[in-house]
């Protein structure tokens, strides 16, 4: 059932007089006068700060935004950075080893040179003590060959030997000096 309808019944069964539909003139200028006043507190004591609320709220998530996006850009300058500081230890360390290597290259020349030079000086000295031992022992050779000829020098002498038999002792001891 209508409402209306049903407020008038119960308005005539109390005794009331039917109710109108229709506020009179002072009741609609009133209403919109209180209407107006609460517009106006409303929009003063709570749609201004709730509207200051909400713009001081947005500007905080847009200033957590722009920090969010400055961190990220310095988390971003910081990873290349990082990226770059090991691309440059990764460039350092292979400088490093190959320095070495040549380092440990060179040092092994120097050293198989020194041990050439060294096994070339031991060789020449090996090579002259050989000769001086070859010298000293023609030396010898000579002064036994020179006592050997003395002795065969008096056995001549001695056996008062003619030409021939001192030709023959000559080549004699020439072959047996020459195979010494």
């Amino acid at each position: 059932m209508d409402p209306n309808l049903l407020l008038m019944l119960a308005a005539e069964e109390a005794g009331h007089a039917t109710p109108n539909l229709f506020p009179d003139l002072p009741t609609i200028l009133w209403t919109t006068v209180n209407f107006l006043i609460l517009l106006w507190a409303l929009h003063r004591f709570l749609y201004k700060p709730l509207i200051g609320a909400i713009s001081t709220r947005e500007q905080e998530i847009e200033g957590a935004l722009k920090k969010a996006r400055e961190d990220r850009e310095e988390a971003n300058r910081l990873r290349r950075d990082f990226e770059s500081q090991i691309a440059n230890a990764q460039r350092e360390a292979h400088d490093i080893i190959t320095k070495a290597t040549n380092a440990a290259t060179t040092a092994r020349e120097q050293i198989e040179a020194e041990t050439r030079a060294k096994t070339a000086e031991m060789l020449e000295n090996a090579s002259k003590t050989i000769e001086r031992e070859k010298l000293k022992a023609l030396a010898e050779l000579r002064e036994e060959v020179a006592s050997l000829a003395v002795a065969v020098a008096g056995k001549v002498i001695e056996k008062n030997l003619d030409n021939a038999e001192q030709k023959r002792l000559a080549e004699r001891f020439v072959a047996e000096v020459g195979k010494h």
